[in-house]
């Protein structure tokens, strides 16, 4: 039963969010942002019916201090399960929930489940209700209802919290562990000989300690004084080991060797990060092994986990996450790790923000689609002379845009639309925030090879070359500006994908940016780049900002004291030809030559800036102006 959509309405700080999930879906943002909040809600919808006060008054979303859960107008949770492919659920799940199935967009089979939490004000008490929905969202009546505990067995849903508490985790009452040590179970003709063994072994401790002995001496005169029936037999002992064998499981323990000594250890005394992989990999277990028995062949669990990545290692955290996609259910996780998200598709990535107390929720796509109450045959002409940017759905009346409009089809759409469909406008700034398969491949690569940071960041700055990537964090330092400090990201966008797929994701992520390029042909395409993202030049002018000169190299070269030092650096490399140019008064053609050598060797000489700057107290009046505007902006 895969979970496709949730819609919260008032729960917490989710007053009005929906959320499409993936098989694997991700969670970030700042602490205290909601998060945690979206998890709670998905296994508050999942609740079991004999779980008494599942909510509290805390739970209402209330927008000032003197609101109260009698002013909310109520929790509503909403959950969306789908078939993953047409005709998936044929059998048990068709048969036993048909009058809950719907069909979304006409195909897909689903079931849409409800909860919802209200304020009685004559009880004093939160009511809580679940019902199956319809696709305009009004409970089913009927019978059919009488399903939801049935359902609600079909999806499983486990929490494993950020501080996992492993003898918890690991006790016989655990829902996990437990079952395990239940299930196991020995065969009749082997179970006898394993008894007498433990009987043995017991034995054997006892009498070969003379304290012991002496103990179990002075406790069989309980005979005596309680008159057991069978004195003279040995009725008290003491079990060093449990004798039956089912409570000799109940006592289990995982014990672990981490090949630096000869001695086995229980998992307690390992760790916390050793600890909260081993208990992740214990829900895998359970996955694999119980949960279909348990359950039923068609239950798929939902795993909600909070921060895997707790207390480990870098190298850890990437298997970790790798081990964890592996796993035959579905996932929402929370993290706070660029090393766990660097393995993730960024398709599977949503992001969470907190304002003035409201959670938003933001994600990648790569389709926008909306519906209108009439096909028009504008709109017809429309979708036939871009069809292979614009698709129609006659079945429900979508219309489906698949690629960043150009201003052309922009204006097409927007025409033959705009006396039937309101909000036009932002259907098509959204539909300029689409993705390409390039782009979404060059962000993906760059992630998950070099910066997994930049999901976490709150602002970014970013720019062309490897000089800036060595050179402005440098020149931030300086201006008191430090970029970490800030929480500033900066990424060298031209060799990495282009400057628009950047800015998409930072509009996605609802991160600030500014922007420093070359003053040539590529700052050029850039600044067109930004365009198509659905800006206006008004809205950039302070945020993007292009070098005097035609590059930033040649920038630097416009101060006098930086163009000594690059004389500096490069000594007997310059040749005596290109010193006869400075002699003969050619200062323009020599400057020219003693910038391409310095670019012969971007990384090398930009570190050579900083250790020469380190030495003669570099100034920050020799800081460009451009680049000092765009360090104060961001």
């Amino acid at each position: 039963m895969f979970l496709k959509e949730i819609i919260v309405e008032n729960f917490r700080s989710l007053k009005d969010v929906d959320v499409i999930l993936d098989d694997s879906t991700i969670l970030i943002g700042e602490n205290n942002s909601g998060k945690s909040t979206l998890l709670d809600a998905i296994r508050k919808g999942l609740y079991r019916p004999v779980t008494r006060f599942i909510f509290d008054d805390y739970d209402f979303f209330m927008d000032s201090e003197i609101s109260s859960p009698k002013d909310s107008e109520g929790i509503k949770i909403v959950l969306i399960f789908e078939e993953r492919i047409i005709g998936e659920w044929e059998g048990f799940i068709t048969d036993t929930f048909i009058e809950a199935l719907q069909y979304r967009d006409g195909e897909k089979a689903a079931i849409i489940l409800q909860t919802t939490a209200s304020y009685n004000e004559v009880t004093s008490d939160i009511e809580v209700k679940t019902a199956f929905l319809n696709n305009d969202f009004d409970p089913i009546a009927g019978k059919v209802q009488n399903l939801v505990n049935k359902f609600i067995m079909l999806t499983p849903v486990f929490y494993m919290k950020a501080l996992r508490e492993i003898k918890d985790t690991f006790s016989a009452k655990s829902p996990l562990w437990g079952r395990f040590m239940k299930k196991a179970t020995i065969p009749q003709d082997e179970l006898q000989s394993i008894q007498n063994q433990i009987k043995q072994l017991n034995t054997d401790i006892i009498s070969n300690d003379e304290n012991l002995t002496n103990l179990v001496t002075e406790l069989q005169k309980i005979q005596k004084v309680m008159d057991f029936e069978g004195y003279g037999q040995e009725l008290v002992s003491i079990n060093a080991v449990p004798f039956k064998t089912w409570d000799l499981l109940s006592k289990s323990q995982v014990v672990l060797n981490n090949g630096t000594s000869s001695m086995d250890f229980p998992l307690e005394k390992h760790g916390q990060g050793t600890q909260s992989v081993t208990a992740i990999l214990l829900f895998k277990a359970y996955i694999n092994i119980l949960l279909k028995e348990i359950s039923s062949n068609s239950a798929e669990a939902i795993l909600t986990l909070e921060e895997p990545e707790a207390h480990l290692h870098p190298q850890a955290i990437r298997a970790l996450q790798k081990s964890i996609e592996e796993m035959p259910c579905q996932k929402i996780i929370t993290t706070h790790s660029p090393y766990f998200v660097q393995n993730a598709d960024i398709r599977n990535i949503r992001y969470l923000k907190k304002e003035n107390g409201l959670t938003s929720i933001s994600s990648i796509y790569d389709h926008v689609a909306f519906k209108v109450d009439v096909i028009s045959e504008g709109l017809r002409h429309v979708v036939d002379a871009f069809s292979e940017v614009i698709k129609l759905d006659e079945s429900n009346n979508t219309v489906i845009i698949n690629e960043p409009l150009n201003p052309k089809i922009a204006g097409a759409i927007k025409g033959c639309c705009k006396d039937y469909v309101a909000n036009i406008d932002d259907i098509i700034a959204d539909a300029c925030q689409i993705f390409t398969d390039t782009e979404l491949c060059e962000l993906n690569m760059y992630i998950q090879r070099n910066r997994g940071d930049i999901l976490f960041a709150r602002k970014w700055f970013l720019y062309e070359g490897q000089s800036e990537d060595v050179i402005l964090p440098y020149f931030a330092q300086l201006l008191g500006k430090d970029f970490d400090e800030y929480g500033i990201n900066g990424i060298m966008y031209r060799s990495n994908g282009s400057a628009g797929a950047f800015i998409k994701l930072a509009k996605v992520l609802n991160i600030q940016w500014v922007l420093l390029g070359d003053n040539d042909n590529q700052g050029e395409s850039t600044t067109n780049e930004v365009l198509k993202c659905g800006y206006k030049q008004k809205d950039i002018d302070d945020i993007l900002q292009l070098t005097k000169a035609k590059d930033f190299e040649h920038e630097l070269a416009n101060i006098p004291s930086i163009f000594a030092d690059y004389e500096y650096i490069l000594g007997d490399k310059i040749t005596g030809d290109i010193r006869k140019l400075k002699e003969d008064g050619n200062t323009e053609e020599y400057k020219e030559n003693i910038v391409k050598l310095i670019q012969g060797g971007k990384v090398e000489n930009a570190y050579n800036l900083l250790r020469i700057w380190g030495k003669r107290h570099f100034s920050t009046d020799e800081i460009p102006g451009v680049m000092k505007k765009l360090i104060e902006k961001v």
